[in-house]
Formats: C-alpha cells, structure tokens, sequence
C-alpha cells in the first residue's frame, strides 16, 4: 500500500485508499456507463489484480499433499485442512482487501495447484448507506504469471489451440481452454472449472440479494496471463447469458496486459456478440502499456500485412478482441487514439443539447466557407484537412489551445508534473529495488505497478481521458481522424 501511494499523482499517504472508496462508487452504478474510462474504476481492478499474487503458494501445496494422503472417513481432518488452506494461504489477501473495504472468497483453482488460481472480491450493500440506488459487487479476478517465475512466462507463449465452439466461440489457446473446460465433448455433463465458477458466483450472489433485495454487478479482471484468463471467462458469459441468475447485472471486463487468445473465429464471433448487446452497456477493456511484450503475444497476429496469409489452421492464427486502450512511459508520447479533453464544468442538461447543436449546425457552414475562401485564393492557401480542422477547432466554442493538437507533439501538463514530482525510488518496488532498473523495459513494463503509474499519469486536474463518449464536436473530429493531445 506504502509502495504505490508512493506513485499516485499526488504521492498522499491515503490515495490509494481514497481510488478504491471512488473505484466502489462506479462499481456499485446500477446505471454505469460502460462507454466511459473511469480512472478510479479501472485503477481499483487493476490493484485487486495485482494483490491476487499475495497467495501463499508454498502453504497451498503443503496443504495439498496433507489432502492427498487424507482418509476418507477423516471428516472432520478434512474441514480443518480447508480451514487452515484459507486462513494460511488467502491470509494476505484478505487484510490488503479488507483495508479497501472488499472480502475475499477462494473461486477456483482452474484445474492447477502450482501456479493459475480464480478469487472473487465481495461487496455487499447496505440498506443504510446512502446510495440506495446501489447494487452489491462481485469482482471475479484471476491470477496471472508472477513477473520473476520464468516458468509460468513461458505457458503464455505457447501457441496451440483447441476447438473451443461449444462453450465460447471457435478456437481458442489450449492451455487456457483445459484451464476452463473438459478435455472431451463425453465429460459436458460432469463438473468442470467453468461451470463450477458459474455456481459458486451465483449462490453468493443469491445470498447478498436475499439480505438487501439488490441486484449485483459481476466484473471480470485479470493481469497478464490472469487477463487472458478473464477474456475467455468474460466470453463465456457473453454467449450464455442465461448461466447467471436474473439479478445478477454482467458488467464489463478489464484485462491488463492479455496475449491473444483465440483465432479469427474467436475474436469476430465475440465482438460481434458485443455488438448485439451493446444497448446493454458491456465493454471488454483491453489495457496495454508502452512496449509490454506479452500484450503483443503471439507477435504475428498484430501485423495486419501477415495476417492476409495466415489460414484457419495456421498456428499464427491469433486475434486481439475488446476495445484496445493503449497506455504510455518511458518519455512515449500518447499514441493515436489516446485523446484528453479539457474537464468540463457542470451545466444544465438542456444548454449543454442546445450548445451541441449549435455547434453541429455551424459545422457544415464553417467547412463551406473555408473549402470556399481556399479555393479562391489557392496559389496561396493549400487546401488540407488539417487546415480545416484547425480552423474548426479555432472557431467553435470552448476552443482548445492550437498548440495541443499537434500530432508530433504532446503538452499534457500531468505527464511532466508527474516526472517531476515523482523521483525514481518513488517509482520502484522495494522487493525488486536493486535490480528494476536493469530490467529491459518489454519485461518491466509488464508489471501491475508500471500499469499503475502509466495511468496515474494522465490524471490531471485540467484534462480527463474519453474513450469512446464523445460529448462534443471536437472530441469527435479528434477520435475519428486519430488525433493526440
């Protein structure tokens, strides 16, 4: 906690505390808006990501190997072995998560004692809170690939893949598919990983709704391998919607840091499922940071000039799915499709619809008369989008400042306050102190705490970070033509 409050924008002693009582408020919405990148949101998953990797590995498999040479008719051994399992091996996470206001339940160990595990973070409301308009939470999270375990790096790299259609869509990373589902289409009907998660997420959904009447909002989160996890989870749910109990509301998911994990099938079958259901406000958030190597795992399936030779069958037949939101360090500028607008000041719902229209209407009139007045004068006066936009930009309201909209630049006041006020001690973990600088920046980038920092970066008290809600004209000229700030 002391570690990254250290790299919170404003280096307080209670900031993290203070995201995750912001990040409960979104999460709780019984009206979020899925279409919109909430920092606090998405920076309290990122965190419960990250403290998802406190489990005592070293303790569970001790207690496995107790379990393995348990007798049958030892009932009651056996609850004390459970028992001691959780107050043991979850005991970490459970005092970080209870400083933050969540209780921690054990999921799933995805079919893997050594290394992959499933949790899920609770919060129940309280009719006498004061949102009553709030619903209960429950956070599924899963545990990727400890940065400094090698062993578990190479898991994400394999490449092999397994028809996975009738539980997701098409094909999907072998690995992740047993992780899930039964190895053969005769075992359906027995109990496996994912349909064990399903029931186990539903009765405690049950329970908190028969105390408080609420409907509880599911969210999906995952870093690195955990992330890639999350997605197959996440499209699980997509396309049997009907798995989990009607009052319980699927939110969106947030993967940080997540390879590829299915073919071309995959990826367009489930981005056309959230294309069908997209009045009802679900998103998967892709998350990756400057130069994260397993985020363009497996590398060939990024580069669309490959991909127009790659078959159904190739093992190069990867796709990326969700809306992709591209992070920034290491004196990177923001890349295209990051835009920061200017923070607007609260008005009246009905000026704020009229002053839009005014500003559609003045649009057409502004590029006539400049597409006009070039013509006119054209041996002097090139005629190119970017003076037209510019000039749109100059004329309209609210205008931003001309030296912002540079593509080759960016003067986002956060990012240098940031590296100002921040000195590299505040930016490393004190485990790893010794040797993070030396960590090539593909591997260093990967970690939760880099993820962290890149975020807290472009808080800002001037701009806010739209992905996807454009409210005004200029946000979306600028989105569609790819502008930076």
């Amino acid at each position: 906690m002391d570690e990254w409050n250290r790299m919170t924008a404003g280096k307080g002693s209670n900031d993290i505390k203070h995201i995750a009582r912001e990040g409960h408020r979104a999460l709780c919405s019984s009206d979020y808006n899925s279409k919109v990148f909430n920092f606090d949101l998405v920076e309290t998953l990122l965190i419960l990501s990250a403290i998802i990797y406190e489990r005592d590995d070293n303790e569970l498999r001790k207690i496995y190997e107790k379990l393995k040479s348990h007798k049958d008719n030892e009932d009651d051994g056996f609850e004390n072995l459970i028992d001691e399992c959780r107050n043991k091996t979850y005991k970490d996470i459970n005092r970080k998560v209870k400083d933050l206001g969540f209780n921690f339940v054990p999921l799933s160990e995805l079919n893997s004692i050594d290394s992959l595990f499933a949790g899920m973070y609770l919060f129940e409301h309280k009719n006498d809170q004061e949102e009553q308009e709030n619903n209960n939470v429950i956070i599924i999270s899963f545990k990727g690939t400890s940065p400094t375990n090698f062993t578990e790096w190479l898991t994400d790299f394999l490449i092999m893949r397994a028809d996975a259609s009738q539980f997701v869509f098409g094909e999907i990373h072998k690995g992740f598919y047993e992780n899930f589902f039964p190895k053969t289409l005769d075992e359906t009907k027995e109990s496996y990983p994912a349909k064990r998660m399903v029931e186990t997420i539903s009765k405690a959904a049950e329970k908190m709704y028969e105390r408080n009447g609420k409907n509880v909002n599911i969210w999906i989160t995952g870093h690195s391998l955990g992330a890639a996890l999350a997605q197959v989870f996440y499209a699980r749910l997509m396309k049997m919607s009907t798995l989990l109990p009607e009052f319980c509301v699927l939110r969106d998911a947030y993967a940080f840091a997540a390879p590829a994990v299915g073919d071309k099938d995959f990826a367009s079958s489930f981005n056309g499922a959230l294309q069908i259901n997209y009045k009802e406000n679900k998103t998967l958030w892709r998350i990756a940071n400057t130069n994260d190597i397993v985020a363009k795992m497996p590398p060939q399936h990024l580069y669309s000039t490959i991909r127009r030779y790659i078959t159904k069958d190739d093992i190069l037949n990867y796709y990326s799915i969700g809306y992709k939101v591209q992070l920034f360090l290491d004196k990177e500028k923001p890349p295209k499709g990051i835009v920061l607008r200017e923070k607007y000041k609260e008005k009246n719902k009905k000026d704020d619809e009229e002053e839009e229209n005014d500003k559609l209407e003045s649009i057409e009139k502004l590029l006539r008369k400049k597409l006009n007045d070039d013509r006119k004068d054209s041996e002097n006066s090139e005629i190119t989008f970017d003076n037209i936009l510019n000039f749109i930009l100059g004329e309209l309201p609210g205008k931003l400042p001309g030296k912002l909209l540079k593509q080759n630049k960016h003067n986002i006041e956060s990012y240098h306050d940031y590296d100002k006020n921040h000195s590299s001690e505040d930016c490393t973990l004190d485990k790893i102190k010794n040797i993070e600088h030396y960590i090539p920046s593909l591997i260093h980038n990967h970690f939760p705490h880099r993820y962290f920092m890149a975020m807290e970066r472009l808080r800002s008290d001037k701009f806010e970070l739209i992905v996807g809600d454009q409210k005004s004209v200029e946000d979306k000229i600028l989105a569609d033509v790819n502008m930076v700030m």
